[in-house]
């Protein structure tokens, strides 16, 4: 397993101080266009901790043959889901 561009992403990462470990599941696409109690509770904990250097995301969307990693600063979005308002899609 080639784990060199996962190490050139996290070796100019400096030790910090630990921070909460936070589930975050994200409910219905739709909470990227309403407001409501879910999306004010994000709001709320994003004010409440310091801006992360990195996150994980472990996501059960994709099936593999096995435990992969993909490390980048920009990974692409895949749209795996359909029917929804036009407002959703242009987030």
């Amino acid at each position: 397993m080639d784990f060199g561009n996962l190490q050139s992403i996290l070796s100019p990462l400096d030790n910090t101080p630990k921070m909460p470990v936070l589930f975050l599941g994200h409910g219905s696409p739709m909470n990227a266009i309403e407001e409501n109690q879910f999306v004010q509770g994000f709001r709320k904990v994003s004010s409440e901790i310091e801006v992360p250097k990195a996150i994980l995301v472990v996501s059960a969307h994709w099936e593999t043959p096995g435990t992969l990693v993909t490390a980048m600063q920009n990974p692409p979005t895949i749209h795996d889901f359909g029917g929804f308002p036009r407002e959703l899609y242009q987030v």
